[in-house]
């Protein structure tokens, strides 16, 4: 773990360099309590907020962000061991969301009119409304970006929230607290709470919750949903991948080789959209091996201008280990360079055998496996083998093989000729099938995903009865049957 438990304490550390940062006050069950009456007795009238109004807490939230951006970056790196760079594209993509999600709010859940078919004297229409407070769960990974998101979101949508972010990154959240008080002077609407499994499942089961976000592991997810179903409780969750990238015989080398570098090992790679499984056509495979191994093995994790930062959570750096030392007992292993201490070098492991541990789970580490394929049918087996269904990418030219992998492939994103880019595009629904969770943010989609939708109908004109009431009910039904045979055959 990259944060020490003590005394209801998180005392976190730099998983880089091993220094203490400094130590958090753990929420308390009756703190909870607290929170939730808190959070209740704003959302009975911020629930029925105008757009404007949120509107302006967003933009009011964004430049506040803006204006303490080197710390967030600082605050980021130290306790998440990422490199400054990976830091501020955090914040970057954290504010285009912002910007973007503020400016779809009239159109994702503004009134929309429905057709009336033949009640021409009617009208229909249709209105989002909040579902009233939210609670999220935030990961450790990206504590900026998958923070800022969900939130912003549920503020958009009219919810107020309670934010639980991981135990392992409790700083980033604290920071985004102060500058959401200061900018907004609305402190009763986003209330974080700190702690471990125990507070997470009380925000989850707790009746005071209208919905819950969680993004992180599937089995985690898998309880929270179960936990959520006796409760008829909404969930969106955002859990693990294994995602694969398509090789086909046409695509560009080099640029394939660099896609797979960054998609792999970008945040060391602790991204649920990392590059996990590479798949080769058989007649470039060779080439493909060569020039991948060759980069690998120039590149380096460590401190300084090593392009790789830290393992953030030391469960996860001994899993990664245990994954590589299985598959050096059955495949060729190719290493880069990696610093002692919470660093695992890049890694490839070429063509392991299905029942490598390394193919049965996530690994969220800088380590890839590469396969070869020899038709398009074979491709797609292999990409859909996992359960997995978070995000894919196809690189290649013939649109029309392109076409009918990407169709195939199950995948909630896929992207072509690109990697991991699809996330920092905010108009794009983000969101898996199978083991990588349900529900979407982001977008249109985000937006309406914490709201309630609404149905609403009146008369464009009023009259003493109708025709199919009770008084004319017979005459009616004869009328009736003559306007079917008229209009439907």
């Amino acid at each position: 773990m990259s944060v020490r438990i003590s005394n209801n304490t998180l005392e976190v550390f730099n998983p880089a360099t091993g220094e203490d940062i400094t130590s958090l006050h753990m929420t308390s069950l009756p703190e909870l309590d607290s929170i939730f009456n808190t959070a209740k007795k704003a959302a009975e009238s911020y629930n029925y907020s105008s757009f404007y109004r949120r509107q302006k807490l967003t933009t009011q939230f964004r430049k506040g962000i803006v204006q303490h951006m080197d710390e967030f970056i600082e605050t980021i790196c130290s306790e998440t061991g990422k490199k400054p760079v990976e830091g501020l594209m955090e914040v970057f993509i954290s504010l285009e969301h912002l910007n973007q999600s503020s400016q779809h709010i009239y159109e994702a859940l503004g009134k929309r009119p429905r057709r009336v078919g033949i009640l021409k004297t009617r009208k229909a229409w249709v209105e989002y409304e909040a579902m009233g407070v939210a609670g999220i769960i935030s990961p450790w990974n990206y504590p900026l970006i998958l923070t800022v998101s969900p939130l912003v979101e549920a503020l958009l949508a009219g919810n107020t929230v309670i934010l639980k972010p991981s135990e392992q990154t409790p700083l980033t959240t604290e920071l985004l607290k102060k500058v959401w008080d200061e900018a907004t002077g609305r402190p009763e609407l986003f209330q974080p709470v700190y702690g471990v499994g125990e507070l997470g499942s009380a925000l989850v089961t707790s009746p005071q919750t209208d919905v819950i976000c969680f993004t992180g592991s599937t089995a985690v997810g898998r309880k929270i949903a179960e936990a959520c179903a006796p409760l008829f409780k909404p969930v969106i969750l955002e859990l693990g991948g294994k995602d694969p990238m398509i090789i086909l015989e046409d695509a560009n080398i080099d640029r394939s080789v660099e896609a797979a570098i960054f998609g792999g090992f970008s945040n060391a790679g602790q991204t649920c959209i990392s590059v996990e499984r590479i798949f080769t056509h058989e007649k470039i495979y060779p080439e493909i091996v060569e020039k991948l191994s060759e980069e690998i093995q120039k590149t380096s994790s460590g401190e300084g201008d090593s392009p790789i930062g830290a393992i953030s959570v030391e469960m996860t750096m001994e899993k990664i280990r245990q994954q590589i030392n299985d598959a050096k007992n059955s495949s060729e292993v190719i290493e880069g360079c990696g610093s002692s201490g919470w660093f695992i070098a890049p890694t490839l492991v070429v063509n392991p055998p299905s029942e490598a541990k390394i193919l049965q789970e996530e690994t969220f580490g800088p380590v890839m496996t590469i396969h070869p394929f020899k038709s398009n049918e074979e491709a797609i087996e292999l990409a859909n083998k996992t359960g997995y269904g978070l995000s894919a990418s196809i690189f290649g030219k013939n649109k029309k093989q392109i076409k009918f992998i990407s169709r195939r492939i199950h995948a909630g994103v896929v992207s072509i000729n690109d990697v991991l880019t699809h996330y920092g595009i905010a108009d794009l629904p983000f969101g898996g099938m199978g083991l990588s969770g349900i529900g979407k943010v982001h977008g249109r989609e985000g937006l309406r995903a914490f709201s309630r939708q609404k149905g609403y109908m009146s008369n464009r004109i009023s009259i003493k009865s109708e025709f199919w009431w009770y008084k004319r009910g017979k005459k009616f039904a004869q009328v009736l049957r003559k306007w079917i045979k008229w209009k439907y055959s």
